[in-house]
Parts: C-alpha cells; sequence; structure tokens
C-alpha cells in the first residue's frame, strides 16, 4: 500500500480561517482541561472485536493466522486495552502483539486488503520491529523509509506499534499520530496547538510532533500519552463557549 501524504495545514490568518475554525480569541486552552487530562484512563482504553471479522484470516497458516488463534482462543470476541498490548509487547514472540496491536486499532476490521497486504509482508514487519526494541530511532527519515517495501502499513498503525514499545524516537516517547489526532490540529480548537498547524507532511514531521506533544504535557505535568488520548476523546467534541453559535 502506498503511505498517503497527510499535511496539517497553516490556518493563515483569522481572515483566511474556514468559516468553522475559531478564531484566537475563541480557541480553548488545554490548561482548561489539566485536570481531566491528568486523570485521563489511558491504560485501560479498550476496544472490542467480533471473531467474524477475521475469520478469513484466522484460517490462514503462517505465524499470524496462528497469533489471531491464539489471541481469540474459543472466544466469539475479544476485548483489548493499551495495558493488554504493553503486556504483550514485552514478550519474544512479537507476532501476537502485532496482530492485537491491529485488532485493537481497527476492530471492525482494516481498509480494504490491508490485512492481507500486511501478514503477506509480516517477516520484514516483525524484523523491522525487533530491530528497534528497546533501541531509541535516531534517524526518523531513514527507518521510516524503511517501512515503504512492507504493505498495508501506514503511520497511523506504524506508530501504534511504536508507542506499545515504548520505542524512543529522537530523544521522544513514541506517540499515536493518527488521522483524528491530525483533524485535531488541524481544527485550531486548542491554543496550545498553533505550532502543529505549521506541520507539514505528516510522516516526515513525526519527530516535531513528539517534540511538541511532549513539551505540552510537561507544561502541564502530565504524561504526554494521556494528552494524546485526551486530544483522541475530546479534541473533535468541544467547542468554546464564545465562539459563535450556530457555526
Amino acid at each position: 500500500m502506498a503511505h498517503a501524504t497527510v499535511e496539517l495545514i497553516n490556518p493563515g490568518s483569522q481572515s483566511d480561517a474556514s468559516p468553522h475554525q475559531p478564531a484566537k480569541r475563541d480557541r480553548l486552552s488545554l490548561a482548561d482541561f489539566r485536570d481531566l487530562i491528568a486523570n485521563m484512563p489511558v491504560s485501560h482504553q479498550a476496544f472490542t472485536s467480533k471473531r467474524s471479522t477475521w475469520t478469513s484470516h484466522l484460517t490462514g497458516g503462517g505465524i499470524a493466522g496462528a497469533a489471531l488463534r491464539t489471541i481469540f482462543g474459543e472466544s466469539d470476541e475479544v476485548t483489548l486495552s493499551r495495558n493488554d498490548l504493553r503486556h504483550l509487547a514485552a514478550n519474544d514472540d512479537l507476532a501476537q502483539f502485532v496482530m492485537a496491536t491491529i485488532i485493537w486499532g481497527y476492530p471492525r476490521g482494516m481498509r480494504g486488503n490491508n490485512v492481507a497486504s500486511l501478514i503477506r509482508d509480516f517477516d520484514a514487519l516483525i524484523s523491522l520491529l525487533a530491530g528497534v526494541c528497546g533501541k531509541p530511532v535516531g534517524d526518523w527519515g531513514s527507518h521510516y523509509a524503511q517501512l515503504a517495501s512492507i504493505s498495508g502499513v501506514g503511520l497511523s498503525t506504524y506508530t501504534k506499534f511504536l508507542t506499545f514499545l515504548s520505542v524512543a524516537v529522537h530523544g521522544h516517547t513514541a506517540l499515536i499520530l493518527d488521522d483524528r489526532i491530525i483533524r485535531v490540529a488541524q481544527s485550531g480548537i486548542f491554543q496550545e496547538l498553533a505550532p502543529l498547524h505549521e506541520l507539514k507532511n505528516a510522516a516526515r514531521s513525526y519527530p516535531r510532533y513528539l517534540e511538541c506533544m511532549h513539551r505540552f504535557a510537561g507544561d502541564l505535568m502530565v504524561s504526554a500519552e494521556r494528552l494524546e488520548f485526551f486530544l483522541f476523546e475530546f479534541g473533535l467534541n468541544l467547542k468554546s463557549p464564545r465562539f459563535a453559535t450556530m457555526r
């Protein structure tokens, strides 16, 4: 699968802003939600997936199919949390970790043939992840370029793997960067996220995203992962009371 380029667009001046983007005076402050962010139950965030969603892959051979069968056992559904994924990440066998992360991230299944493509390149993906377990990524561009030969895995999926493996990228522990987080940054709703508006090409700018998120979290004295979880859960569902009523 070709990796789509996703841009975080500069909102421009107030007069250039879209009708759905709040003016600077109408933006919210993360500081106002500090207590909520600090108490986000991040390790407990869980999703439930049905066995029927993965039937065609459960019956397949290879280590990916075997991993799926182990995860589901005899159950018709499975519920996986971030905490479960971190426990699996600590095992030497990364196959269960990878497939469990896919289930957690895409409980209704991945789009198109992404799962089949990922399974086809499964050995290469496992090898790439094994190479960063317990080791920092100092050159993100070179590292991410290796993903080009692995089908079915884009930035959103790969940053999930790195997050639960607790990999440091350019000195900052990995965080998930998916389309929802990107949309929050584009919305302009939080004044502290202004530095992220200027990022172009999310994959190339991932280290900058991490640097900003860890800095924001440090200013709030909360964990960066709790901040990421807060933005995922609430970032698109909050509105300043000063923002025009019918917008």
